[in-house]
């Protein structure tokens, strides 16, 4: 089957980050080691529940507060949290060529508003997009397969001609057993390899 619409993870992907320096970030804000963040944010599932679209930014600031005896400003540590993303520079001519060929470019990230936010903001690169499930929207994370769902639906398109790019195996596999194809993101070279290898020629430079 053709491969009509190609569908990409945020983060790793699209734009690099790292946790580590979000925690650090985070805990200069709330008066925090980077480890105690980790714990509180990371480890408790809270992180989780923000993603999920369980919580807001606002219960996230009063449990940190809670946690570190301190009172934290909204704004910054959204701030902190979300100063973290460099854009993945290498990646947008691929996507131009995929767009300039008529592929569908769908997103398909777990992540929170403040993330989204502060990337839409100061890059364009979601602009490339036809469209864009986001967990928190949708009330459900990957590797769920309702999530994987969402994405085909709003593709437009069946599951088969899906094809999937996510830095996480386990993501990747979970897309493939509801019927996408998909690859691993390594690097830019490896994915329009395993692009090609399904038809998808138009992401590899004509030059």
């Amino acid at each position: 089957m053709t491969i009509r619409c190609i569908i990409f993870d945020m983060g790793k992907v699209l734009v690099h980050f790292s946790h580590d320096e979000m925690f650090a970030a985070m805990g200069k804000v709330c008066g925090a080691t980077a480890q105690q963040i980790r714990e509180w944010l990371w480890d408790s599932g809270l992180q989780h529940r923000f993603e999920q679209g369980e919580i807001d930014a606002g219960a996230v600031r009063e449990e940190l507060a809670r946690r570190s005896g301190c009172e934290i400003d909204e704004a910054a540590l959204m701030q902190a949290a979300s100063d973290i993303f460099t854009l993945n520079q290498p990646l947008l001519p691929v996507l131009d060529r995929l767009r300039q060929a008529g592929y569908r470019l769908v997103v398909l990230s777990n992540t929170c508003p403040p993330h989204v936010e502060w990337i839409a903001r100061h890059f364009d690169v979601l602009e490339r997009f036809d469209d864009r499930v986001f967990s928190f929207e949708v009330g459900v994370m990957k590797p769920a397969a309702e999530i994987y769902r969402a994405a085909v639906e709003v593709a437009g398109c069946a599951a088969e001609e899906c094809f999937f790019v996510d830095d996480l195996a386990e993501n990747v596999e979970a897309a493939r057993a509801e019927g996408l194809l998909g690859t691993v993101f390594v690097g830019v070279e490896p994915l329009q390899t395993s692009l090609a290898r399904v038809g998808v020629s138009a992401a590899c430079d004509s030059k």
